[in-house]
């Protein structure tokens, strides 16, 4: 049996204002909705992420809280947070008012807002849930996360030659891995959980673990000329990541995860070095699966889409 064979898939382009009567067909009778739909690319269209993140949750929500759907799971992000203040880890209640340089941060931060005020117009808060996991991380996701972040021309087996990495003391991420986030919906679905919960793995990881997993040699670097270089890059149209991610990485605070421990009974199976040697290995292949969303990443097909169709900033997006 091939993956996700036991499920039955329907597919409708939610861009259509003639789609809101099957969606609702759709919806109709569920137990459960898990809103798990984002836009990644491209990043220099703030205006498409927003209508293909943000207003998609309010129509497929509010879908659901008209025909009846009996729980709402939304997975957010810890990038709804406010920068981080404090060395210290924060649960659910730290504000989230979102790093201000980030557009996924600011588009988290709106699409929170957009589902508490649809909840809250429904009397539905205790049928809704939130997940705010720290960044994912599976094998299968290295080549679409490349993607993102190293131009298309640039093999990804070359990461397996980095011989330096800049570090800062300062600098801490937090990882989990894509299973164990999986396993966190499953929980909050059975038991029909409600409210935020915080999802991360452990340990933190500083810049000497990204060093050691790349096998490269850290340096001493200063997180704002890190930073400056990589803006300017962006600027330059030399490389696809936003520079509002490495803000995300910088500022975001570490959290704690007790909530989802005691009130979910759960435990993430992967530690956050494993998570991140998983991704790297996955990153170095090249790594993806037949989803279109996580498709293997090649240089000859990305040189190949570059020439047809120009660069994913600059493609027509319908």
């Amino acid at each position: 049996m091939a993956p996700y064979d036991v499920a039955r898939w329907s597919a409708l382009d939610l861009a259509l204002p003639a789609s809101e009567t099957r969606l609702r067909e759709l919806l109709r009778g569920a137990d459960a909705l898990v809103h798990l739909a984002w836009a990644l690319q491209p990043m220099r269209r703030p205006d498409y992420l927003r209508a293909a993140s943000v207003a998609l949750l309010e129509r497929v929500v509010g879908a659901a809280l008209d025909v009846g759907v009996g729980h709402l799971v939304h997975t957010s992000s810890v990038a709804v947070y406010s920068p981080r203040t404090t060395a210290s880890l924060v649960d659910e209640g730290y504000p989230r008012a979102g790093v201000p340089t980030a557009t996924y941060s600011q588009l988290k931060v709106a699409a929170e807002a957009a589902l508490d005020r649809l909840v809250a117009g429904a009397g539905a808060q205790h049928r809704a849930a939130v997940l705010r996991p720290t960044l994912l991380g599976q094998y299968a996701a290295g080549g679409p996360m490349l993607r993102c972040g190293l131009p298309g021309v640039v093999p990804g087996a070359l990461l397996r030659h980095v011989p330096v990495v800049p570090v800062d003391p300062a600098f801490g991420i937090q990882l989990v891995h894509a299973r164990d986030v999986a396993d966190a919906v499953v929980r909050v679905v059975e038991r029909r959980a409600s409210g935020a919960f915080n999802l991360a793995a452990e340990p933190l990881l500083r810049g000497h673990d990204i060093a050691a997993a790349l096998g490269a040699r850290p340096v001493p670097l200063r997180q704002e000329h890190t930073r400056a270089v990589l803006a300017a890059a962006w600027r330059a149209h030399l490389h696809p990541l936003d520079p509002g991610w490495v803000d995300m990485a910088l500022q975001a605070p570490w959290v704690d995860t007790t909530r989802a421990r005691e009130e979910l009974g759960w435990r993430p199976r992967h530690t956050a070095r494993e998570v991140l040697a998983e991704l790297v290995r996955g990153m170095a292949d090249g790594a993806g699966t037949a989803s279109p969303a996580l498709r293997p990443r090649r240089v000859l097909e990305a040189v190949t889409r570059g020439l047809r169709a120009g660069t994913v900033a600059r493609r027509e997006l319908t």
